[in-house]
């Protein structure tokens, strides 16, 4: 097959869908490999060691007239052309905020594919390493941005051992987002509340962090509003695969907590969900203030350590793509169930549900 790794559109986006190791095995599987020019730039990863690997370096236009076009992020706008009936993308795209590119994936009849739904045994496989990196990337932000130039509340997140208590740090939802942001914040010193709704997984996580200043309490909006009004920095990382997440913190709720503490929510790839968040932000322009509150809502955070994110998310999907590749992705879909669950449009089609009732769009039931 012919494989395009396609360079990044997005405002400060430097990952990039595979690395030279994965396109030396994509080429020794038999397939052709071509690599837009830069591609890997931002992520540290030269043409040259793309070429040495045996991709050949292309136009971005080039590129866009393989079979499976692989990327980090969803398409722009100016990409909706190279869009064509049995043409399949491959990203993170969470497309429950991206209706336009729905639409016209849909008019086009593309397959899409979408890396942050694949489910492996019960688990968001792909998605993983990348909430665990936007997690721990979130306290640091919430450190930086609770410094008083930046208008916060002019408090060391970390304290000082013996001297001055560490922060309140509240983490909204009980994933490996929130697992990462937790350690983290334990590994400054600081204090946690974890909010999480499912029964099981509060027990998980009481056992995980038993003896350490950990608490995990039952969400409900009670809780919420009552611990919300301590957190010094709180993060949200609720996120429903492929659906709109509710806007669960309400501005009431936002006004009640201390004056220059800081929101950060991780979740506003899909929309967000706290109410005071009506936008996402970008790395250039990052935060803004509302009721006396500074707001971090950057979407894609891995984006920002493109080294990183761009290794730990090539090691996860190269096998799924030399299973597309070799079988085609009727055959691959119908042969693993996971790959089958990343499937969010198929020739046009969504094939997903969270996604079509987001979207208020019509859903078609996957048959490969």
């Amino acid at each position: 097959m012919k494989i395009a790794v396609i360079k990044e559109q997005k405002e400060g986006e430097g990952r990039v869908a595979a690395t030279p190791e994965n396109v030396q095995k994509m080429v020794e599987a038999g397939n052709e490999v071509l690599v837009e020019r830069d591609a890997g730039i931002g992520a540290g990863f030269s043409n040259e060691e793309f070429e040495n690997a045996g991709g050949k370096i292309v136009s971005h236009a080039e590129a866009w007239k393989a079979k499976l076009c692989i990327k980090v992020k969803e398409p722009d706008e100016e990409e909706y052309q190279y869009f064509e009936k049995g043409k399949i993308v491959w990203g993170f795209q969470h497309l429950a905020s991206a209706k336009a590119t729905v639409e016209a994936m849909m008019q086009a009849g593309v397959t899409a594919i979408g890396g942050e739904t694949i489910v492996k045994d019960g688990k968001l496989e792909l998605l993983a390493p990348m909430s665990q990196i936007a997690g721990r990337r979130s306290v640091i932000m919430g450190a930086y941005y609770l410094e008083a130039q930046h208008q916060g509340a002019g408090i060391l997140l970390s304290g000082i051992p013996g001297m001055i208590s560490a922060g309140n740090v509240v983490i909204f939802g009980g994933g490996n987002a929130a697992t990462g942001a937790a350690d983290t914040a334990l590994g400054l010193g600081c204090s946690v509340v974890i909010i999480e709704l499912n029964d099981q997984r509060i027990q998980q996580l009481q056992k995980l962090y038993k003896g350490k200043k950990v608490r995990v309490v039952k969400s409900n909006e009670a809780n919420l509003a009552q611990e919300i009004k301590d957190a010094d920095l709180f993060i949200s990382t609720i996120l429903i695969p492929g659906s709109r997440p509710p806007k669960l913190v309400k501005e009431s709720m936002v006004k009640k907590m201390k004056k220059g503490s800081v929101i950060v929510d991780i979740a506003i790839d899909q929309g967000g969900t706290v109410e005071t968040i009506d936008h996402p932000t970008t790395i250039d322009d990052p935060i803004f203030i509302k009721d006396g509150v500074i707001h971090y809502a950057v979407p894609n955070q891995p984006g920002a350590v493109p080294r990183t994110s761009t290794m730990a998310l090539a090691a996860g999907n190269l096998d799924y793509l030399l299973e597309i590749a070799d079988q085609g992705i009727e055959a691959a879909g119908k042969n693993d169930p996971a790959l089958a669950s990343g499937i969010n449009l198929y020739e046009g089609k969504i094939t997903n549900q969270g996604l079509a009732d987001s979207l208020n769009l019509p859903y078609t039931e996957l048959k490969l």
